[in-house]
């Protein structure tokens, strides 16, 4: 019997589609006369009182897409309605991401992925997470830079990109489609514009500074020295080049084509030390996933050097812990402060093991089995008082980040996936 399924994420058959298959969440959707059977509205909160949602839940029979953006969201959908799967929808969502998203994301990002293959009932994990150019030498930082550790900001911040070798890793895998129509959507909103919204606006506004001091974001970016106005439409003829090179000749125009000559003179013009040698080195890697149970639930992540693993140990200090302290989540409910300070501290807790654990796993062992262990859960309860707030043991910023999406189709496909330029602009 398998159990149910959660994937959770930092996310090449006809060649076909892949075909109808009995799946993990029980019968498809397109099967069911009512498929929104089991799914519960929740309250609104409006201020006359009314209890109906102000906003619908999305219910679809074929497939979903959900991303931070509609036209992201829009392009995936097109691409199921084109007879794509979960796989083609997403790749092309998060190309369109990496237009109307450059705070966020971008061809030059990271890329983890978590894909559940309806045909072989398996999850599968990418991790397309770029490396440290070669020359990132503790010697370079200090000597040539004057540092002591790696800079926030500017080239010799970036890593060796591994969004546009994922895309194709997914494609080549798992898809039916691709880049000539999982860009297409892309390309289009770049060479034609889209409505700067307000999210992005702000992000422009609190950020002008730092995008003057390098000319060509300048030029990307703002309109003589200032932010576009809100609503304005913004076009990136020349991100509209790159994907179209893409579509024409696939991930070797982005590692060792015309786009990895003009990156890496970009780079270099600016003292970074990335090469082209770095760029063909690069290989997205398919890795095992790991996983937790949670009160008869299996949720999965992908291994280190993702960070995710922290929220498998967040749920099995939640699951072992509460009890301990005579808890009970489900009836406190999140009205409720202690329900809050639970979590809080549980997620503290787990956060301290990851600042003092997570690294590449090809140069540092992290211990995860006994990391992920309930036995390791359990003897971190004692340090939750549910009367005080516990000194976090590293502090970090209060502001968010990274972007993500997910999709699924008819056949019971799903992808969770997060590409990433870490900070906002990079």
């Amino acid at each position: 019997m398998i159990k149910p399924l959660v994937l959770v994420a930092a996310g090449t058959v006809m060649q076909g589609v892949f075909g109808q298959s009995d799946n993990a969440f029980g019968i498809p959707s397109e099967k069911l006369s009512n498929p929104a059977a089991n799914i519960v509205a929740a309250p609104g909160s409006r201020g006359q009182g009314w209890l109906a949602q102000g906003r619908s839940e999305v219910i679809a029979r074929h497939g979903i897409v959900a991303t931070s953006d509609p036209l992201a969201s829009q392009a995936g959908l097109e691409i199921l309605q084109q007879g794509g799967n979960a796989i083609d929808a997403a790749v092309a969502a998060a190309a369109v991401l990496d237009v109307t998203s450059q705070n966020d994301t971008g061809l030059a990002g990271d890329l983890f992925a978590l894909v559940w293959s309806a045909e072989d009932q398996k999850l599968y994990a990418l991790n397309s997470a770029g490396f440290a150019p070669a020359g990132w030498t503790p010697e370079f930082f200090k000597e040539e830079l004057g540092l002591n550790q790696i800079p926030g900001r500017g080239v010799n911040a970036a890593t060796v990109p591994g969004a546009v070798s994922g895309y194709d890793a997914l494609l080549d895998r798992f898809g039916t489609m691709g880049f000539e129509e999982t860009f297409e959507r892309a390309a289009r909103i770049a060479e034609q514009g889209w409505g700067q919204s307000e999210r992005r606006h702000d992000d422009l506004v609190s950020q002008q500074s730092k995008l003057l001091q390098d000319a060509d974001s300048a030029a990307v970016f703002l309109e003589d020295g200032e932010v576009p106005a809100l609503y304005s439409i913004i076009r990136n003829p020349d991100l509209a080049d790159a994907l179209r090179l893409i579509q024409r000749e696939g991930r070797e125009a982005f590692y060792s084509g015309d786009i990895a000559d003009a990156l890496i003179a970009k780079i270099q013009s600016e003292d970074g030390v990335m090469t082209h040698e770095d760029l063909a080195a690069f290989q997205s890697e398919w890795i095992e996933p790991i996983s937790t149970s949670y009160h008869g639930y299996d949720i999965f992540q992908l291994p280190p050097p993702g960070q995710g693993w922290a929220a498998l140990e967040m749920l099995n200090i939640l699951e072992v812990c509460a009890p301990a302290h005579n808890l009970n989540l489900t009836a406190l409910g999140p009205s409720n402060p202690d329900y809050w300070h639970f979590m809080v501290e549980a997620k503290k807790l787990a956060y301290s093991d990851l600042q003092a654990y997570n690294a590449d796993p090809l140069f540092s062992e992290v211990p995860l089995d006994r990391l992920l262990s309930k036995e390791h859960a359990l003897g971190l309860c004692d340090r939750i008082d549910m009367d005080l707030a516990s000194e976090p043991s590293v502090k970090g910023g209060l502001d968010g980040g990274t972007i993500y999406l997910t999709t699924a189709d008819r056949w019971g496909n799903m992808v969770s996936f997060i590409h990433s330029i870490f900070s906002v602009y990079g």
